[in-house]
């Protein structure tokens, strides 16, 4: 027997925050980063509940790549406030730390109380990048700033109740942001297509987020304003989300997590570097290679039969090059020494990294390193 969950709610287009007053809470806790202040996202929302007459308290101190210490911060903003709904508006990394505080606030009040019902607060993600899917996921990425790692957590408590894609949120993405969280979309969606958990609804979900991606990418980041694209790419990070939240993903996102670590790199421009190398070296594989060729046929792209690498391969590098996205990670600024003297470290966090073993072909040690020095020197 297997299992296949959809959640949370999602309400979507241009006017879609608006959602929130037919909501009736009386004290709201509000996770955000000090972007979504300076650039007036946030007052977008506490508008609305200010017209609803709801109190609410803002934590705005989450940064890209939320640590554990940001994380026991925005713990006490919830333990003290005790709000009826914790909403996270921004990008991935505030709704990842807003997944995390509210999975330790209900985890710490069952042990407390030892009560396996504790109340939790209603969730509600508004992402404010297309990118993450966090919205829809129940897993979450922390930074453990100590130890130079990013700790991956997952549970049904961390999956929103609401998720609210609003394309008016997204206008003031600036191109680059757009680029590298939209690569992290389609790096979802390819990933989970072909990730050893595959399964019928992911893979459906997956391909119709690829098609959108390529339909759509390139005019979101050319023109903030298009709406219609930026509505299309949010609908394809949500379907990507679903579909790997179901199917896991691989290696591409074991490489990004060590190097992103180690770098300091977005997520998302990480994942776009290195997944060029990873399509070629799953795609050596038959049963990959099959793969490919239905993702592309359900895209829209012509495939040549026996071509399926190399058309998707050369899909994916024409894309990167429209988005100015560098060919390596050597040709986005990382010096030589400063990778090698981490590579080994990086290698141990790849191999155990929860999305390797999932990737659809086994790997080595030896046969991640060989990919992983492919994504710093190219090819």
């Amino acid at each position: 027997m297997r299992f296949f969950q959809v959640k949370p709610a999602i309400y979507y287009g241009e006017g879609s925050l608006k959602q929130i007053e037919d909501y009736n809470f009386k004290k709201v806790c509000i996770a955000t980063d000090q972007g979504m202040v300076k650039f007036g996202l946030l007052k977008m929302l506490t508008d609305l509940l200010d017209e609803k007459g709801i109190d609410y308290h803002v934590f705005s101190d989450v940064e890209s790549d939320p640590s554990t210490d940001i994380v026991e911060k925005g713990l006490m903003h919830i333990i003290m406030n005790k709000p009826d709904a914790l909403i996270a508006i921004g990008g991935g990394s505030v709704i990842d730390a807003a997944k995390a505080i509210i999975y330790y606030c209900v985890s710490f009040k069952r042990v407390l109380f030892e009560d396996e019902y504790v109340h939790k607060p209603t969730f509600i993600a508004i992402p404010t990048t297309a990118g993450t899917g966090s919205e829809v996921t129940e897993y979450a990425v922390i930074t453990d700033k100590k130890n130079n790692t990013k700790i991956p957590l997952t549970d049904i408590l961390m999956m929103p109740d609401a998720a609210i894609l609003d394309s008016k949120l997204l206008e003031s993405v600036p191109a680059g942001a757009t680029a590298a969280t939209g690569m992290d979309v389609m790096t979802h969606a390819i990933e989970a297509f072909i990730s050893k958990g595959n399964n019928p609804f992911a893979r459906c979900y997956a391909n119709k987020a690829v098609e959108l991606v390529f339909r759509s990418l390139y005019c979101s980041y050319k023109d903030g304003h298009d709406l219609e694209a930026k509505s299309s790419m949010q609908i394809a990070s949500c379907m990507a989300g679903i579909a790997f939240n179901s199917a896991g993903l691989g290696i591409t996102h074991s490489i990004a997590h060590a190097i992103g670590a180690a770098f300091h790199l977005p997520h998302g421009l990480a994942n776009a570097i290195a997944l060029p190398y990873v399509i070629k070296f799953n795609g050596a594989d038959e049963r990959v290679q099959h793969q490919y060729s239905r993702l592309l046929s359900g895209s829209g792209i012509l495939n040549v039969t026996g071509e399926s690498t190399a058309t998707l391969y050369s899909s994916i590098v024409s894309l990167n090059n429209s988005l100015n996205i560098p060919a390596s990670y050597q040709a986005f600024g990382i010096s030589e020494a400063d990778y090698l003297k981490v590579r080994d470290e990086m290698l141990n966090k790849a191999m155990a990294d929860v999305c390797t073993s999932t990737n659809p072909v086994e790997v080595t040690r030896a046969s991640l390193q060989t990919v992983m020095d492919q994504t710093y020197y190219g090819f």
